[in-house]
């Protein structure tokens, strides 16, 4: 079965044996409760591998080349119920899954609620995108505590993909012609 970002979640594994389950713990070392378990899908590192590589080819970032309205937050001198409550004013409804690549063999598929309980873990010390499927918008996370917010997405990334793809269909034929007309020169 191919991976996709529709069916992403169904490649997943147990939290509790996950490497880095330690982001769903609790003040007390203790697993998130099984009711955010059940909120959490810990990739297999194929998935992650693939959410991974998705979002270094897509290379959308959070500033106005590509979305309409962004929105930043300095969170350095910020408490954590001050990060919670600008995570929950983004308007993201809790239930809404989303999609978190840590590195290229770590990722999660969770719901917006399982993000903003477990900010204090997820944006800490490290650079962190989190996206949803339908691309428009997405949440970045600078290691210098920056929060950047981008929604409604004016990049058409399969546009582009399309245009990159056919640009280099055009010049594959190019050199295809240089070569035979080389060759043709060369037999002359």
């Amino acid at each position: 079965m191919k991976i996709t970002l529709d069916d992403i979640e169904q490649f997943s594994v147990p939290l509790e044996d996950y490497i880095s389950n330690w982001v769903f713990m609790d003040e007390n070392d203790k697993l998130a409760p099984a009711e955010h378990q059940d909120q959490i899908f810990a990739l297999t590192k194929e998935a992650a591998n693939f959410l991974w590589d998705f979002d270094m080819q897509l290379g959308i970032e959070c500033s106005e080349k590509y979305f309409k309205v962004i929105t930043i937050f300095e969170s350095g001198t910020a408490k954590t119920a001050e990060i919670k409550k600008f995570l929950y004013n983004l308007g993201i409804p809790f239930s809404h899954k989303v999609f978190i690549a840590m590195q290229p063999d770590t990722g999660f598929v969770l719901t917006w609620k399982m993000v903003i309980k477990y900010s204090h873990n997820l944006f800490f010390g490290y650079d962190q995108v989190v996206r949803d499927r339908t691309l428009n918008w997405a949440l970045q996370f600078d290691h210098d505590d920056i929060f950047t917010f981008g929604k409604d997405i004016i990049f058409d990334a399969a546009k582009e993909k399309q245009k990159n793809i056919e640009k280099i269909d055009n010049a594959l034929k190019e050199m295809a012609e240089r070569k035979k007309q080389q060759e043709n020169y060369l037999k002359q």
